[in-house]
C-alpha cells in the first residue's frame, strides 16, 4: 500500500512538474494564461473521457466472469466521466448563472465568473466531489437495489408459518439433523395443517463445492420458487415425480448449465447424472445449490435426516403461540430453534443491513478526502486572488460581501459536482448492479432507484463545498486590503 501510494503521488506530480520545468518565467506569473490553457484543454480532456467512456463499455461487454476486467472497465468509465467534469461544470455555470445574477446581483455574477475563470484550482475540486459523490449514489443505489431485492425473495421463498431448526453458526443456512421423534411431534401437532421437509449439505467434487439439498413440500411450499428458465408448472411436476433436479442461478451461471443439461452428483452409490428440470432465482449460497425431491434423493443418498422443518398452520392459528406450545414440549438438553416467518424474515434482513453497514464508513472517508482537496482547491484559489480580492476590498467591497462571495462561489462548485454525480454514480450503479454483481456472485439485482438517494447526493455535494469554502472565506474577509496590494 505504501508503493502504491507513492506511485500514484509520483504520477499525479508528474504532469504540473513537466509544465512547469518548460514553462516561461514570464508567461507563468500570469495567471490569465494558466487559466487561458486551462481553457483550451477542456475540450481534450472531453474528448479523451468519451473516448475512455466508450472503450471502458466496449470492455464490459466482453464476455467473461473476470472480475479483473469488470474493475478495469470499471476504472476507465470513472476516468472518463471524471474527464469529462469540467466541460459539465461550464455547462453547468452558464445555466444557472441568470439565477445567480437575479439572487444575488453583481456578486452573484461575479460568483458564477468566477468558477469558469479559475478552471485551473476549480476543476479538480469539481472533479474530487463528483467522484466521492458518484461513489456514494452508486453504492446507495446498489445497496437498496440488494435490499429491495432480497425483501422481494424473502416474501416468496418464505411461505410456512413457522421453521425449524437447529442452533448454528449462520443464522442463514440451518445445518445438522432433527431428531425424529420431535419432527413427529411438532407435525402432529393440532394447529399443523401441513408441512415441509428440508435436508442440506454442502457437496464437495475437487474444486466444486455447492450446496445440496433435498426437498418433500407440501404443495403450498411449491409456491417459494422463482423460475428464470423452466415454466413452473411444469417444472414442479418434474420435480415432484423425481425426473430431476433444479438449480440456482449462480449455479447455473458459473457452471454454464441449464434447462435440459445434465449435472453430476457424488451419491452413496458413486457418481450419478440427473438433468435439469429449471433455474431459479436465489439468494442464500453464491456457489450455488442443486435441489431434488425427497423421493429422488432417498433414491440415490443413504440419508434419511432432516436438517430443518416448515410448518404450515391452520387457518386462524396463533404463530407466536404454537411456536411457545412447540418448545414448551421439548426435552431438556436438546436445542431447537423455532421462528416466525415474520421473525426469520427480520432475521435475514438485519443480517445484510448488518453486513453492509461498513460501506457507509467507506462513503464517509470517500467523501473526506474530496472535501480535503475541495477545501485545499478553494484556499489556493483565494491565495492567488488575494491581488484582486484586495482591489475589490479597496473599491468599496465589504468584509461580508466579500465573504458572501466566495460562499456562494463554493455553493456552486457543490450545486456543479451534484448535478454531475447523480448520472455518473447511476452509471456506476448500473455497471456494479449488472456486471460486477454477476460476476461475483451471480445473482440478478432489480435495479431500485430511490429518489432520497439522488436528493442527498446533491445536498451532499453543496454542503461539502459550502463548508469546505468557510474557512477561506472568513480568512479573506479578515485580510487588509492594503496587505493584499502591498506589492503594487
Amino acid at each position: 500500500s505504501v508503493l502504491l501510494g507513492l506511485g500514484a503521488t509520483l504520477l499525479a506530480a508528474l504532469p504540473p512538474a513537466l509544465e512547469a520545468s518548460g514553462a516561461n518565467p514570464r508567461v507563468a506569473a500570469l495567471r490569465s494564461e494558466v487559466e487561458a490553457r486551462a481553457r483550451v484543454l477542456v475540450p481534450v480532456a472531453a474528448g479523451i473521457g468519451a473516448v475512455l467512456c466508450v472503450i471502458g463499455a466496449a470492455v464490459l461487454l466482453i464476455p467473461t466472469q473476470s472480475l479483473s476486467v469488470s474493475f478495469t472497465a470499471l476504472f476507465l468509465v470513472i476516468t472518463g466521466l471524471a474527464l469529462l467534469t469540467p466541460a459539465g461544470t461550464l455547462m453547468i455555470t452558464r445555466a444557472v448563472g441568470p439565477v445567480f445574477r437575479m439572487l444575488g446581483g453583481t456578486l452573484g455574477v461575479m460568483a458564477f465568473r468566477g468558477v469558469g475563470t479559475s478552471l485551473s484550482r476549480t476543476a479538480p475540486a469539481v472533479a474530487a466531489l463528483v467522484v466521492a459523490v458518484s461513489v456514494t449514489v452508486g453504492l446507495g443505489v446498489m445497496i437498496q437495489s440488494f435490499r429491495s431485492t432480497l425483501s422481494q425473495w424473502l416474501d416468496g421463498t418464505l411461505q410456512a408459518d413457522i421453521y425449524v431448526s437447529l442452533p448454528g453458526p449462520s443464522a442463514s443456512r440451518a445445518t445438522g439433523t432433527l431428531w425424529p421423534d420431535l419432527v413427529e411431534d411438532f407435525v402432529s401437532h393440532p394447529e399443523v395443517a401441513g408441512h415441509s421437509t428440508y435436508r442440506g449439505f454442502d457437496l464437495i467434487r475437487g474444486e466444486d463445492a455447492f450446496r445440496l439439498v433435498a426437498l418433500e413440500l407440501d404443495p403450498r411450499g411449491e409456491r417459494s420458487f422463482d423460475f428464470i428458465e423452466g415454466r413452473a408448472e411444469d417444472v414442479m411436476a418434474g420435480f415432484r415425480i423425481g425426473s430431476g433436479v433444479i438449480v440456482s442461478e449462480p449455479y447455473a451461471y458459473r457452471r454454464g448449465v441449464g434447462v435440459g443439461d445434465m449435472v453430476e452428483l457424488t451419491a452413496t452409490s458413486g457418481v450419478v447424472e440427473v438433468p435439469v428440470l429449471g433455474v431459479f432465482y436465489d439468494y442464500g449460497s453464491e456457489q450455488g445449490a442443486v435441489m431434488m425431491g425427497r423421493a429422488l434423493y432417498d433414491r440415490y443418498f443413504d440419508d434419511p435426516g432432516i436438517t430443518s422443518l416448515g410448518l404450515f398452520l391452520a387457518d386462524g392459528a396463533d404463530s407466536d403461540a404454537v411456536v411457545e406450545d412447540l418448545l414448551a414440549g421439548v426435552d431438556d438438553g436438546r436445542a431447537v430453534i423455532a421462528r416466525t416467518n415474520d421473525n426469520l424474515r427480520s432475521a435475514s434482513l438485519e443480517v445484510f443491513d448488518r453486513t453492509f453497514r461498513v460501506t457507509a464508513v467507506l462513503r464517509l472517508l470517500a467523501f473526506i478526502v474530496a472535501f480535503v482537496g475541495v477545501l485545499s482547491a478553494l484556499a489556493a484559489l483565494q491565495l492567488e486572488r488575494a491581488r484582486e480580492l484586495g482591489l475589490l476590498r479597496a473599491i468599496g467591497l465589504t468584509p461580508g460581501q466579500l465573504g458572501r462571495l466566495v460562499v456562494t462561489q463554493t455553493t456552486m462548485i457543490g450545486l456543479a459536482a451534484g448535478v454531475l454525480a447523480v448520472p455518473m454514480g447511476l452509471i456506476l450503479s448500473v455497471v456494479m448492479i449488472y456486471v460486477v454483481n454477476k460476476r461475483s456472485f451471480g445473482w440478478t439485482l432489480n435495479m431500485e432507484i430511490g429518489p432520497e438517494v439522488l436528493g442527498q447526493a446533491v445536498a451532499l455535494a453543496v454542503i461539502g463545498a459550502l463548508l469546505a469554502g468557510l474557512y477561506p472565506a472568513w480568512r479573506m474577509s479578515k485580510t487588509s486590503p492594503a496587505l493584499a496590494l502591498r506589492g503594487e
